[in-house]
């Protein structure tokens, strides 16, 4: 086993950020999803015997359970924050273990628990898009109490796969203080990217909708491209090349290759990570994919920030 994994780790390739990275563009948001988010009332609170907590938030029409894991810093000097992406077809499992990773490698964590499941009748082109705006704005209420609550960390970043790694580019360009993100085993141009994901969930919600409203490939095609306002593709050029880390698996066939590649350009060809393997086999390499993830943030530390401990 071990001797896979060490040809696993030979397999990845490593592609640098451009020297000259690409400024990020304007804006060009759906209405309202800029909008300012209102200060957030925690309702419920549970502290943790470790120092983190379980909450509560309400805050513009919504409720919002979240957790924060924490420990304690080194010589007074603040931990940074990584806010971890929620994936809308599950995952919860898979979200413990980068926590629980993420705090070895000297950072707390926080994330909301899932807005809802994805690609579920009787979802639709509007429902998706509602399900997307909520998931994304609940990050940014729990962003927004996090940043008023208490001591500033020493950098705030944010790390998505799958799903959570395209909720991950549209909270990175309505969230511009973010200081770094990852995104990871993600892609764009969603209405595409269904006709040719395996993704079981994927296949199931479109043999639905074709048995059930009597239309093809290409309708729903359109109907995600027409509905669909938070699409990655979207907002990916609003954010700075220089923040982004993407991670992609070159034998993807959930999000196949083309459309990691649409992100990635969309993105301004950011430094990339590519792993030998598919979506789901991908987690066999995830503790050198975090390593990256966390030399990426200690590398756009905030202007004086102290030294993040737990180096890999």
């Amino acid at each position: 086993m071990r001797i896979a994994l060490l040809g696993l780790l030979a397999g990845c390739t490593h592609l640098p950020a451009p020297r000259q990275p690409r400024p990020p563009l304007p804006l060009q948001a759906p209405a309202g999803s800029a909008a300012p988010i209102a200060d957030a009332e925690l309702v419920e609170r549970t502290d943790l015997a470790d120092g983190g907590m379980l909450g509560v938030l309400t805050a513009n029409g919504e409720t919002v359970r979240f957790q924060v894991r924490r420990r304690a810093a080194e010589a007074g000097a603040p931990r940074p924050l990584v806010l971890l992406l929620p994936i809308l077809a599950g995952g919860e499992d898979l979200l413990d273990s980068v926590a629980r990773r993420m705090l070895d490698r000297g950072f707390d964590v926080a994330f909301c628990a899932r807005v809802g499941s994805a690609l579920k009748p009787p979802q639709r082109g509007p429902e998706l898009d509602e399900l997307f705006r909520r998931t994304v704005l609940h990050q940014r209420i729990l962003l927004r109490w996090l940043r008023q609550s208490g001591p500033a960390p020493g950098g705030w970043f944010a790390l998505g796969m799958s799903m959570g790694g395209m909720v991950a580019t549209v909270l990175a360009a309505l969230e511009p203080d973010l200081d770094g993100i990852a995104i990871c085993l993600a892609g764009g141009d969603l209405g595409g990217m269904m006709q040719h994901s395996s993704e079981g969930r994927v296949r199931k919600w479109l043999a639905w909708r074709q048995a059930t409203d009597g239309v093809g490939d290409d309708h729903l095609t359109w109907e995600v491209r027409r509905f669909l306002r938070y699409e990655p593709l979207g907002f990916a050029a609003s954010v700075p090349a220089a923040k982004v880390l993407f991670v992609s698996a070159r034998f993807d066939t959930v999000v196949p290759r083309r459309h990691q590649d649409l992100l990635w350009e969309a993105l301004g060809r950011p430094a990339r990570m590519e792993v030998p393997l598919g979506h789901y086999t991908a987690a066999l390499t995830i503790d050198p994919i975090l390593a990256a993830a966390a030399a990426h943030f200690r590398s756009r530390r905030s202007t004086g920030a102290a030294p993040v401990a737990g180096g890999d």
